[in-house]
């Protein structure tokens, strides 16, 4: 072992005398096992060892003593009395080196030092297993081909959920709050919370959706293609109804087991965006807009809005709140849109064309690929969230009531009920009509729509994009070349 270069000249020789009377000792009785003379302090043997162990480690390991090729009926003895005494010798510089330091410095150092030879042991095992893993374009082009839908929509699902997300968090401020348009809840969030109050809560859901979406892409066209090998749909474009009934079959399917993994984390992120506005009509805190004073407010990070529900609501289940209307409206919800886009997308087939020289990707009247998936994407996601918004607004407002220990709890049901009978709107104002009220159901469908026409078209933009740009990679395998 190396004296450590801040230990200081007087360190360094206490450790050089301390390895030669070790190595002396050692000497000794190595040759005393083939001649009855000791070796003196000063001999060739004592020297060879002192030299011995003042080296590295790796430099150890690589040097031999002398006497073990010379004698090699001793040359076990030999490593074995080298062993002990190199234990001894360890432990004896850690405790001179700890005793000699009364902060504790040399007892850390020399655990920093082993930690680094761990470190660079594990390294070096790890960077020869990649070495000897190492694939060729072949294997890489099959993997890719074979994991093409993983590839696009994992891809696709964090550039979108990140582009999306501020839009996503204002249309939760609008669902369990009046504002008097988006602007105006953007300005107070603007004022209150800062830039980062649109991304508040975003981390989670960064690498959550983006799995979920992956993983609901994957069911989609699993099902879709099950269902099209057994017959039960016919695959052909023309055939419009049964190209929306296999894609919402799959979006049902996808629907129905994603909203179970996806719903605690849902809660989550709904509990992260609402903190802020549940403090302030608590009366926790005050709102900037209101006063300048009151006490700060300490955004939670995701662990912790997880660690409070656990312990507020009976644990596990209480990431489950407002189920029911989760589940209905993932169900519902990505039936609709998987329908809406096969049908979309078998509709725009019929007239697009594809230029030489374009990478084969298909064009509509002059527009590129990519637009045409953009437009197609985006028009499936708002025309489904037309028609599931009012389940997203009753689940968003079970979720506050409940997290925010609401005096009045209500289901779906009951709260669609209250929202029906109430005359009065969230602004004070007498609404009379059936109508009227039943449109309070849309609050916040304008930034919703924005959101899912940002999200769902680079959803869709992306993964068609990826999925040519492999198809197109990996050509030469399906051509058997």
């Amino acid at each position: 072992m190396q004296a450590d270069p801040g230990a200081g000249p007087s360190r360094a020789t206490s450790w050089s005398s301390s390895s030669s009377s070790s190595a002396s000792s050692s000497s000794s009785s190595s040759s005393s096992s083939s001649s009855s003379s000791p070796s003196a302090p000063g001999s060739a043997s004592s020297r060879s060892a002192h030299a011995f162990w003042v080296r590295s480690p790796l430099e150890r390991g690589l040097l031999r003593e002398p006497s073990s090729d010379a004698h090699p009926t001793s040359a076990s003895s030999s490593a074995t009395d080298q062993r002990k005494h190199r234990g001894v010798n360890l432990k004896a510089q850690e405790r001179e080196y700890a005793g000699s330091e009364s902060d504790g410095h040399g007892r850390s150092a020399l655990r920093d030092q082993g930690t680094v030879e761990g470190l660079t042991k594990v390294y070096r095992t790890t960077t020869a297993w990649i070495a000897g893993r190492k694939l060729d374009k072949r294997e890489v082009d099959e993997l890719l081909f074979r994991y093409r839908t993983v590839a696009s929509a994992g891809t696709a699902s964090l550039v979108s959920t990140a582009a999306a997300f501020p839009f996503d968090s204002l249309k939760s401020r609008l669902q369990v709050k009046y504002y008097p348009s988006i602007w105006a809840c953007g300005r107070a969030v603007l004022k209150e919370e800062g830039l980062k109050g649109f991304f508040r809560g975003v981390w989670i859901p960064l690498i959550t959706i983006s799995f979920v979406r992956t993983s609901s892409f994957s069911i989609y066209v699993s099902t879709k293609e099950a269902l099209h090998r057994r017959g039960v749909f016919a695959e052909a474009p023309n055939n419009l109804v049964h190209t929306a009934l296999s894609g919402a079959a799959g979006g049902a399917t996808s629907g129905v087991l994603i909203s179970c993994g996806s719903a605690p984390f849902e809660l989550v992120k709904v509990q992260r965006q609402l903190e802020y506005l549940t403090a302030v009509q608590q009366g926790l805190i005050s709102s900037s807009s209101d006063s300048k004073g009151g006490n700060k407010y300490r955004a939670q990070s995701g662990f912790q809005a997880a660690s409070n529900i656990w312990k507020n609501h009976r644990g596990p289940r209480g990431f489950y709140l407002g189920f029911p209307l989760h589940i209905c409206r993932d169900t519902l919800g990505t039936a609709l849109y998987f329908g809406f886009y096969d049908t979309i997308r078998a509709l725009v087939g019929r007239h697009t064309t594809t230029k030489p020289g374009s990478g084969g990707s298909p064009e509509l009247w002059g527009l590129p690929g990519p637009v045409v998936s953009f437009a197609s994407g985006s028009t499936a996601g708002i025309a489904s969230w037309l028609l599931v918004y009012p389940v997203d607004l009753l689940k968003t407002n079970v979720q506050q009531r409940a997290l925010s220990n609401h005096p009045q709890q209500l289901t779906g049901w009951q709260l669609f009920q209250h929202l029906m009978r109430e005359k009065t709107s969230p602004s004070g104002s007498a609404e009379g009509g059936s109508i009227r009220r039943f449109l309070r159901l849309y609050r916040g469908l304008g930034v919703s729509a924005l959101r899912s026409f940002v999200s769902h078209g680079l959803t869709w933009s992306l993964i068609e994009t990826i999925q040519a740009r492999i198809d197109e990679r990996t050509r030469y395998m399906r051509e058997g070349v």
